[in-house]
């Protein structure tokens, strides 16, 4: 299999959980090399969805979305509003990663049911195979990660490393530099990482600053995506804020 170029060369992507297709736009015009709506823990619905797409679309920017779950109601929605692909969370199987690429593709490659909208009045080939990422981080997806990698149709790994990290029993701040418990964090990211490239597989990972994407790369991730604009936003104001401070 031929990595998709979306998720290597370390490419750097953004992250978005506020309703806002202005804040898409915004997002998309600096240069990430591809741009996640994140509806799973963001606060945007199906109709705030579209217009964030159609925002990433006139920048020119890949879009992702981050579904809620499994459903294959949720991916088929998803992708129907023109998203380039999906990131499937809480994936721990192998069977659960061949029913999340079933859910993007049409009979008799899976189980989409048939009703492209966006994609159809785009002029888009409708039946090229979305990307379907799935995310690893639980105990279970760790264990199981050999014979996830290994299912036909999945695009790339995604780490959500707060969850890793939750799941294995070790603090958040075990994501960073120097952080307790930072080596054994360190440990089960290079080990998905390794597990990935040798199946051929893009390994990426959410990072809260750009300090953990160089962590993350250097642990072999092939493409990271940054911090969410909401947490961008408070840290800038609250910079700003500060400064402006007598």
């Amino acid at each position: 299999m031929t990595p998709d170029p979306l998720f290597t060369g370390d490419a750097v992507g953004g992250w978005l959980q506020l309703p806002s297709p202005a804040v898409a736009e915004i997002a998309g015009s600096v240069g990430f090399d591809l741009v996640c709506v994140d509806t799973q823990h963001g606060l945007i619905g199906d109709d705030t969805l579209l217009g964030m797409l159609q925002a990433l679309s006139a920048t020119g920017t890949p879009s992702l979305v981050r579904v809620p779950g499994h459903g294959a109601e949720g991916i088929g929605r998803a992708l129907d509003r023109g998203a380039d692909g999906v990131i499937v969370p809480l994936v721990d199987t192998a069977e659960q990663a061949a029913a999340a690429v079933a859910a993007c593709r049409y009979p008799p490659d899976g189980v989409r049911s048939f009703g492209p909208v966006r994609p159809s009045w785009q002029g888009r080939d409708v039946f090229a195979p979305p990307r379907t990422v799935v995310m690893v981080e639980t105990v279970a997806a760790v264990a199981n990660l050999a014979d996830i990698v290994a299912v036909d149709g999945v695009a790339a790994v995604f780490v959500g490393p707060s969850d890793l990290a939750l799941a294995h029993g070790l603090p958040l701040a075990a994501q960073g530099d120097g952080g307790p418990e930072s080596d054994r964090h360190a440990e089960l990211v290079s080990g998905i990482a390794a597990v990935c490239a040798g199946a051929g597989v893009p390994v990426g990972i959410y990072c809260d600053s750009p300090a953990h994407v160089r962590r993350f790369r250097a642990l072999g991730c092939t493409f990271t995506m940054l911090a969410a604009e909401q947490a961008i936003l408070r840290s800038a104001l609250a910079d700003k804020l500060a400064d402006a401070r007598p």
